[in-house]
Parts: structure tokens; C-alpha cells; sequence
């Protein structure tokens, strides 16, 4: 197939979109809080409302999914998202906001999944850690240009701004996306052969069970709602905690994700072709017990010098994201391409439930002291908490068989 190279980049911009929709409420977050008069508990509400609705539309993007063609799969849901995420700019109060998010976040939350499937669909598995190296890029780009980005047009003019421009974004991406992305049926093909053969018509129940009922797809689901426990108890806080514990300013922020994310632009897809020269397990083994050590020392910092906190948090930056490029390649062997979007559909509601109970669950742990600059104590338990959740993923990785398509 032709423009296999431009249509994954392509991918990573849509990918983009949508991570830059999750991380832009993260540097906001001492912004919004202070605005809207919430507490950290509220705000915890805020960020697990986007993954809540994910979650429900994981689900049923389980059950149909594979149903469609992925191209028209992906305009329709990308084409929801765009206009959830533009409609967001135009929320009067926090009640609203917070619907809104939910909606996008009802649309944004197979994105990710659809974006797998078609990578998958086009490269074959010796070259697919290093198609997930660059979707997964997705995270470093939103952290270099979209985030400082974001934040700078909330500063110069409202926190309504980054919405505005995400939305914009989204309807460009889309156009380019509805003339060069192909359409991919060869998962239904496979589907209606085998129905052919069986002399019986699938169910979507039936189709839905199968994912199921196979412990490889329940194993490689565990192993991501771990994953993402982990993580997401510590990133809605990095940033109040760096305001209010460590003495940085609003504008030093955006240094956190500029240089994080700057990093991995190279080291994401530098992971991707190292896991498909030595394999995603080795990689894992590797990458994870280093990233303990970034979540530590992230969330046990005192007073030091700007610079020495920006060196922490680029290094939880690196391997915070450099272990899930082997993990999400494995992942996506886990399964046949005929059941691959329900899967990464599925994967995606584990994913966002995570997100949404590490959010709720950090927000219940990390609380205000009672000083004038309200700094936020018990962060330090968080990231001990993470690493024992994390510590899980290595009896678990091992376990998941790769699957032939």
C-alpha cells in the first residue's frame, strides 16, 4: 500500500489531538482550580469524567467496532470528538465544563483504539513496535508543542483558548484524513468467511464473549488497567505540586512537558525499534524498574533548584512513556485482526477506567495543607502506591501469548 508512512504520521497527528485534549486540563489544573474555587477532591472529578465516558464508549466500541469499515469508523468518531472538544470553549461555568469533557471524552476515548487497529491492520508485526513508537510520539509532541502551547494561550487570553485551537485542529486532520486514509475491511472479510464456514451468523454478544473468554485478551487487559493505575495517580498532580511544593511559576510549567516531551520525541521511537530488534518483553523488563526509580524521586522532591526538578520530571517523562511502547506493541499481538478494533476498544475502557479511579484514588490521598500557600502533602504516598501497582505488570507481561493474524 502506498502512503503507508504518511497515513502513520497522519495517525499520530489524530492521536495527537486527543492526548493534547486529556493533558491540557493537567497544566491548567492550579489555573482552573483556583477559577472554578474547587478543591483537589473536584478536580480529581474533573479529570475522571473524560475517562469515565471513555470507559462507557470503550465498551461499546467492543461490540462494534469491528462491525465497520475502520475508515468510516475512525471520520465518524474523530469528526464527534473535534466538535465536543471546540464545543468545550464555550462553557460559562465548571458544571458545564464538566459535561462537556465527559462528552468528549465519550468520543475521545476509542480514538486511541482506531488508531492501534489501523496501524496494526497496515504494518505486520515485525514492524509494528516501531508504528506504536511513533503513535505513541503523540504524547511527546502534545507535551512539546501542544501543552506550552495551550497554556500560553490561557494565559494570554482565557482557558477557553486551547479548546478553541483543538477544535480547529481536529477539522483540518480530519479533511486530510477523509481524502488519504484507505478503507480497511479485511477484518470483516475474515469474519464472514469464518461465518461462512460455520454456517452461522456471529452475534455481537457472541463476538464480545470471545474477547472474553480468551485469558491472553483478559491477561494483556489486566496488564494495561495496572499500567495505567500506576500512572495517572501521580500526572493530574505534577503540576500543583511543582507550583505549590517546589516554588515554580506558571511559566515555568510549560519547561516540564517542553523538555519532557522534547526527549521523547527521540527516545519513543528509538524504544519502538529496540522492541522489535529484541522483542517488547525484554524492552519491558528494562524499561519499568527504571521508571520506579523517576516515580520516586518525582513525588519525594523538597526544595531544590528549578533545574534540578526539571531533570526529575523529564526523567519520569522518558520512562514513564518509554514502557508503555512494549507494552501496547504486545498488546496488539494479543488478539487476531478480525477482533482487533473490539479489543483495542476494550483495551481503551480498561484504560480510561484506570485513568478515572488513579485520579479519584490520588485525589482522596493528596490533600492541601493548612499553610497559606495550601502545598499538597502525601504526594510521596502516591508514588509508593504506583510503584507496588506497577509491580505487578512483571508476572503479568510474560504471561501474554502473541497471537498469529
Amino acid at each position: 500500500m502506498k502512503n503507508k508512512s504518511f497515513i502513520l504520521f497522519l495517525l499520530a497527528a489524530a492521536n495527537f489531538t486527543h492526548i493534547m485534549d486529556i493533558m491540557i486540563i493537567m497544566p491548567l489544573s492550579d489555573r482552573l482550580m483556583k477559577l472554578f474555587e474547587i478543591v483537589p477532591q473536584e478536580y480529581a472529578l474533573l479529570v475522571s469524567a473524560y475517562s469515565s465516558c471513555a470507559f462507557i464508549a470503550g465498551l461499546l466500541g467492543a461490540v462494534y467496532l469491528d462491525k465497520f469499515d475502520r475508515r468510516a469508523a475512525f471520520l465518524f468518531v474523530y469528526a464527534c470528538f473535534g466538535m465536543a472538544t471546540f464545543a468545550c470553549s464555550f462553557v460559562p461555568n465548571f458544571y458545564f465544563f464538566l459535561i462537556f469533557r465527559g462528552i468528549a471524552g465519550f468520543f475521545g476515548g476509542v480514538i486511541g483504539a482506531l488508531v492501534l487497529a489501523i496501524a496494526s491492520d497496515l504494518f505486520v508485526a515485525e514492524e509494528r513496535g516501531k508504528a506504536v513508537g511513533i503513535i505513541m510520539m503523540a504524547f511527546s509532541v502534545a507535551s512539546v508543542i501542544g501543552v506550552p502551547t495551550g497554556l500560553y494561550l490561557a494565559i494570554t487570553f482565557d482557558w477557553h483558548a486551547p479548546f478553541q485551537l483543538l477544535g480547529i485542529l481536529s477539522f483540518i486532520i480530519w479533511i486530510i484524513s477523509f481524502k488519504y486514509i484507505p478503507s480497511l475491511r479485511s477484518h470483516i472479510d475474515a469474519k464472514n468467511k469464518a461465518d461462512l464456514g460455520n454456517g452461522h451468523k456471529e452475534t455481537r454478544k457472541e463476538a464480545l464473549l470471545e474477547i472474553l473468554n480468551s485469558r491472553n485478551a483478559r491477561l494483556a487487559l489486566l496488564l494495561t488497567f495496572t499500567l495505567v493505575l500506576g500512572q495517572f495517580m501521580l500526572i493530574p498532580f505534577i503540576t500543583p505540586y511543582m507550583i505549590r511544593n517546589i516554588g515554580f511559576s506558571e511559566e515555568q510549567i510549560t519547561l516540564i512537558y517542553f523538555i519532557g516531551g522534547g526527549f521523547t520525541i527521540f527516545t519513543a521511537p528509538l524504544v519502538g525499534r529496540y522492541v522489535d530488534r529484541f522483542g517488547p518483553r525484554k524492552m519491558f523488563n528494562i524499561i519499568l524498574p527504571i521508571s520506579f526509580i523517576a516515580v520516586i524521586l518525582l513525588t519525594h522532591l523538597t526544595d531544590i533548584p528549578v533545574w534540578v526538578a526539571l531533570c526529575v520530571t523529564t526523567f519520569f517523562f522518558v520512562f514513564g512513556s518509554g514502557r508503555m511502547v512494549p507494552a501496547q506493541t504486545q498488546l496488539t499481538m494479543a488478539i487476531p485482526s478480525k477482533r482487533r478494533a473490539s479489543f483495542m476498544s476494550l483495551n481503551s475502557s480498561v484504560q480510561q477506567l484506570g485513568s478515572a479511579l488513579a485520579s479519584i484514588i490520588g485525589g482522596y490521598i493528596v490533600i492541601e495543607s493548612a499553610s497559606e500557600t495550601k502545598e499538597l502533602i502525601h504526594y510521596n504516598w502516591v508514588g509508593i502506591i504506583a510503584v507496588c501497582i506497577g509491580s505487578i505488570t512483571l508476572i503479568i507481561f510474560p504471561l501474554i501469548k502473541s497471537v498469529k493474524d
